[in-house]
């Protein structure tokens, strides 16, 4: 079997010897060993940095909307799965063209595979086509949402005392955000003074209405990489309120789970005169 590593690099060569992308995101070597870190290669001099092992964990999509990516588009992207999803969502809501990115699909151990592998699927159909045949079907397992079913368990007010107990640990440092490939926003809500809509220091006003307004921001959204809980500080659990929402935006609109789809609308972003309306009663 080809060493994956190589077949990646071989990809990313073609792509640009070929002129078929300006510049290609992936991952390289971090400065510590056994460590990755995010990588821009902009000629194939510099292919032979790109590395693919199980540390290349991060959601590299993150990366699509900055101004200094965007206008070098077209562009490769060593996509994981949560990435492919993620760049999916950002072509739905219309952040990236369709056309400006090349994704080069890879998975990791632990997904279907079992190894790093470089997908032979090129086109966005293709992975699509390979994201629901292997991805759809863990999404939001019973054991993602056991911790979900704890928590609707309590009373209300134990509820609101676990909630309150983490959120008083935020920083305000928006980590979360900085990481988060669909918070992209040139001016976050958090940031808006006229009017302040969140209070921006950290006590437990404030970080409550940010945690919570960041959660339903994505609603529809997260496509689950779990980049925010990883990269907080504070240790804050922020997937269960972004699993909690996936359920429901699951169970109330036909089954949706965002980034299984590169056009079209969202469950958000339309309306249709069948959309259920319990929430009202």
């Amino acid at each position: 079997m080809d060493d994956p590593q190589v077949v990646l690099r071989a990809r990313v060569r073609e792509l640009l010897e070929c002129g078929a992308v300006n510049a290609a995101v992936g991952y390289a070597a971090g400065s510590a060993a056994g460590r990755v870190r995010p990588a821009l290669i902009r000629c194939v001099d510099q292919v032979a940095r790109l590395v693919l092992n199980e540390r290349c964990v991060n959601n590299l999509a993150v990366y699509l909307t900055r101004p200094d990516v965007r206008r070098m588009m077209p562009v490769a992207m060593a996509a994981i799965p949560s990435a492919i999803k993620a760049a999916f969502v950002l072509m739905q809501e219309h952040q990236i063209p369709s056309d400006g990115l090349v994704l080069i699909g890879l998975t990791l151990p632990g997904a279907p595979g079992g190894s790093c592998c470089v997908l032979p699927q090129r086109t966005h159909g293709e992975l699509l086509q390979w994201l629901r045949d292997n991805e759809l079907k863990r999404e939001l397992l019973p054991e993602d949402l056991g911790e979900i079913a704890r928590l609707e368990a309590m009373t209300p007010s134990g509820r609101w005392r676990y909630w309150q107990e983490h959120f008083s640990r935020c920083i305000r440092c928006y980590a979360c955000r900085q990481v988060c490939p669909l918070c992209y926003c040139e001016r976050c809500v958090a940031e808006k003074n006229r009017p302040q809509w969140v209070e921006t220091s950290p006590h437990g006003r404030g970080n409550l209405t940010w945690n919570l307004t960041r959660a339903f921001h994505l609603a529809g959204r997260c496509v689950g990489c779990g980049e925010c809980e990883r990269a907080c500080p504070a240790g804050i659990p922020l997937m269960q309120l972004n699993r909690f929402l996936a359920r429901e935006v699951r169970d109330c609109f036909g089954g949706y789970v965002p980034g299984y789809a590169f056009d079209g609308e969202q469950v958000f972003s339309g309306f249709r005169p069948d959309d259920p309306d319990e929430f009202f009663e």
